[in-house]
């Protein structure tokens, strides 16, 4: 087990299964092409992986970040929209899962790529998603 640490000594850790996503939030800064991500988790025993996606109003990926085994609850981000054009309406998506990358032997004889392994070791725990919106550049 690796090593965990927890400030609030009334919430114990809490196996895989039982983790989830206490909080998100996206505010959009001044310059409407940057997006500071804030979420929270239940205190956990065994580091999990996440998935924070930025999606526009027609579904199409905009700021994509992964973090592998977490070592926080709490986590802030700063995402950075890749387009010219940012004023809409978008969804912010924190995926929560674990992953057994070790048991997942090559299938056929042939070596799977890092990506097959985990898409098919993934284990969702959570996910949630809030929306925001970046309105109109007032000239």
């Amino acid at each position: 087990m690796s090593d965990i640490f927890f400030s609030n000594i009334d919430e114990a850790p809490v196996p895989p299964a039982e983790v989830r996503i206490r909080s998100l939030t996206a505010q959009p800064r001044r310059d409407r092409a940057r997006v500071d991500v804030h979420f929270a988790l239940t205190p956990f025993q065994q580091r999990p992986n996440l998935e924070v996606s930025i999606a526009d109003r027609d579904g199409r990926e905009v700021a994509a970040l992964s973090v592998v085994e977490a070592i926080d609850a709490k986590m802030d981000f700063t995402m950075h929209l890749r387009q010219a054009e940012t004023s809409g309406h978008y969804t912010v998506e924190l995926l929560v899962f674990y992953a057994d990358v070790e048991a997942q032997g090559p299938s056929n004889g042939g070596q799977p790529s890092a990506g097959q392994l985990l898409a098919k070791a993934r284990q969702v725990v959570d996910r949630k998603s809030v929306q925001f919106e970046i309105p109109p550049n007032a000239l």
